[in-house]
């Protein structure tokens, strides 16, 4: 009985290491692959380049005006379909990723660039390296769906942000997107920005 008892202790113990092995692989594999991501290389280029007959036509609001436009397109992991293409406006220095769509009530044209079948899909926020990188609502009416992308491109983390909530969601990357909620950009898409942004 005593034998018995102590085969049962040990296959218990045996189980709850083969778990915590597991676990360890899993979580380590996790981390491994997130960092790979952050250190690959840059976003890919696109050969598209906005038509610049089109930035003397804008209607955008006025504090989106100065925004930089480039094109922009997004494609699924593995097969490539293409999820999302359209033009973006551009936050690259501090004073345009302090106003982001603050006080704005749509996406606009994108400064004119947007048409039919390329549409104005959000503001992509630009930065140096990765970095932790946090966003908030303020001041903000319409809902977005922020996506934190790699230096490679590859969205890493999604936030769903509500109309004019001050808590900020932060997370390490290099580039955020604002677009809209119903886009379907799914974690793990390919964002690929075009060669050439407007002035």
């Amino acid at each position: 009985m005593e034998a018995e008892k102590k085969s049962v202790s040990r296959g218990k113990k045996r189980s709850r290491i083969i778990i915590f092995v597991a676990f360890l692989i899993i979580v380590i594999g996790t981390v491994s692959t997130y960092f790979l991501l952050l250190s690959s290389s840059t976003v890919k280029s696109l050969g598209c380049t906005p038509n610049s007959t089109l930035a003397s036509g804008s209607s955008t609001a006025g504090q989106l005006a100065s925004f930089p436009v480039t094109c922009i397109e997004i494609s699924a992991k593995p097969n490539g379909s293409i999820i999302l293409d359209g033009f973006a406006y551009v936050a690259q220095n501090q004073a345009q990723q302090e106003q982001g769509f603050q006080n704005v009530t749509s996406f606009g044209n994108c400064n004119g660039f947007a048409v039919s079948g390329a549409p104005c899909v959000g503001m992509l926020f630009s930065f140096s390296s990765t970095q932790q990188l946090c966003f908030w609502m303020h001041n903000t009416e319409i809902p977005l769906q922020q996506d934190w992308i790699a230096a490679n491109g590859t969205v890493l983390y999604q936030y769903q942000a509500k109309p004019e909530n001050d808590t900020s969601v932060c997370f390490p990357a290099k580039y955020v997107l604002e677009t809209s909620p119903s886009s379907n950009v799914p974690l793990g898409s390919l964002v690929h920005l075009g060669t050439n942004s407007s002035a």
